[in-house]
């Protein structure tokens, strides 16, 4: 698959805009080149941002090569850097996503990638519901089950932090059912309708200030969803 290849292609005439703004915390990455973007900063020891200092005022291209790399701190440079290129759709559809999943969910076997909070009304309906997670809580699934347990799923919901840890691929092979990507690190491109996904919800920043604040200081979602909007596009 050569899905990460695509995003990249699909925003190459915006290539040569100007990295104006960068900020990896400890939970979030914020890149700013003609609007802004996000990414789930993922990180090991080991990664290094050898051009650390020195990465505003480049091109938006250069920092895009990241995608091409398995060092997760950079790749969550690139990720917020492609998603600050995106153009926001225009047949976005406001709704809650989780609140979409309990609609189609009853009586089926829904896999979600990623532990979220407030599940219960959606394991109510559900005939089954797995949580795979890379730090697993209580009743979850290390995230390597997937191989075991996604084949027979009707419903996949994949949080965007998949892209930032490059498990996304694997993840839409083995998809056999109708598949969710959510998260403000999601992508809000067409591209991914090519690679079985059906419905993304992502953001959109709605006060760039409050939110480089938020990250800046090792903020979680939490104290700055309120300036982002959720928006979600389908599959047609």
């Amino acid at each position: 698959m050569r899905l990460y290849e695509d995003l990249v292609d699909s925003v190459k005439h915006k290539s040569k805009e100007v990295v104006k703004d960068i900020r990896v915390g400890v939970t979030w990455t914020f890149v700013t080149t003609s609007k802004s973007g996000l990414s789930l900063t993922y990180s090991s020891f080991f990664d290094d941002v050898e051009e650390a200092g020195s990465l505003i005022g480049k091109s938006a291209g250069e920092l895009l090569e990241n995608l091409k790399t398995f060092n997760l701190l950079k790749l969550s440079i690139g990720l917020a850097t492609l998603n600050s290129l995106l153009d926001t759709p225009k047949d976005f559809e406001t709704f809650n996503i989780l609140d979409y999943l309990e609609e189609i969910a009853r009586g089926k076997k829904i896999v979600f990638v990623g532990h979220f909070c407030g599940l219960d009304k959606i394991r109510n309906v559900a005939k089954e519901l797995v949580i795979l997670e890379r730090n697993p809580k209580e009743g979850d699934l290390i995230d390597t089950a997937c191989e075991y347990v996604m084949g027979d799923a009707d419903i996949l919901a994949i949080t965007g932090s998949a892209f930032a840890n490059k498990s996304i691929e694997r993840l839409l092979q083995l998809s056999r059912g109708y598949t969710v990507v959510f998260g403000p690190s999601a992508p809000l491109s067409p591209i991914l309708f090519d690679y079985k996904v059906d419905l993304i919800g992502g953001s959109l920043i709605l006060d760039k200030e409050k939110v480089i604040q938020a990250v800046s200081q090792g903020g979680k979602l939490n104290s700055f969803k309120k300036y982002l909007k959720y928006i979600a596009i389908r599959k047609k």
